[in-house]
């Protein structure tokens, strides 16, 4: 069944993207161009990634969503289990958010023409200074206003252990001037979890901690940072 579940969401992740991506696209694309209007999309892409985690069978469970201002723009930081992370956090953190996407996902046409209306930024890892430049990018949007989603250890843990935090995104951080957002996602490796075309419903808890300022810290002092947004996560993870 597990295998069965699996296939079916990304049944559902593809006719999404065809019956809602491709009409949203291309009104957010007129709207952008023509009326300078940025957030047409986000609505109904979170409405998309809730449908997308029904079909996965999970029910979502979010807690801390008090420690947000509304009118503050961060980047949030998640530790990262599973390929359901995206969609969860992006439908349920409570603000409009961004997020450095793997290039890999501009393989997908429709996907590739959306990025844009959502603010999504991909990151090519395995060149350096296209690297650098995808968080130039990033950290020029939320000069702009916008809030930005990361995962800092760059990979997914097998075992829900929280991987060390890459310095990349932290320096981002410090040139926006944005608060970093602790959050800690929990439970998601066991409905999908990583190198398994499986997927099993069940219970994700999403705990959205109290944001670290970034005033005061310096590129010498990034470590220390990164520890102060790291730790509380730690210690709020399950493992196996």
């Amino acid at each position: 069944m597990g295998r069965i579940r699996y296939y079916w969401t990304l049944f559902v992740g593809g006719m999404l993207l065809i019956v809602l991506g491709i009409p949203v696209i291309t009104i957010g694309h007129i709207l952008r161009v023509f009326f300078g209007r940025e957030d047409f999309a986000h609505p109904y892409a979170k409405f998309g990634c809730r449908i997308l985690l029904r079909a996965a069978g999970v029910r979502v469970h979010v807690t801390g969503l008090e420690n947000l201002d509304p009118k503050q723009n961060y980047m949030f930081a998640a530790n990262h289990q599973s390929n359901i992370d995206p969609p969860l956090l992006f439908a349920y953190l409570g603000h409009d958010v961004g997020f450095l996407a793997k290039k890999e996902l501009t393989r997908i046409p429709i996907m590739k023409q959306g990025f844009p209306l959502a603010h999504v930024i991909a990151i090519d890892r395995s060149s350096r200074e296209q690297a650098i430049e995808s968080t130039r990018q990033a950290a020029e949007k939320m000069r702009q206003g916008y809030s930005i989603m990361v995962h800092p250890e760059g990979t997914r843990s097998f075992d829900g252990r929280v991987l060390d935090f890459k310095k990349g995104v932290f320096h981002m951080a410090l040139a926006a001037g944005v608060p970093i957002v602790p959050v800690a996602v929990n439970d998601t490796r066991l409905v999908m979890r990583r190198g398994m075309h499986t997927c099993y419903p069940g219970d994700v808890y999403l705990e959205i901690l109290p944001p670290v300022s970034t005033a005061g810290y310096t590129e010498d002092t990034v470590q220390q940072l990164i520890e102060r947004v790291r730790q509380p996560i730690v210690e709020r993870v399950r493992t196996d």
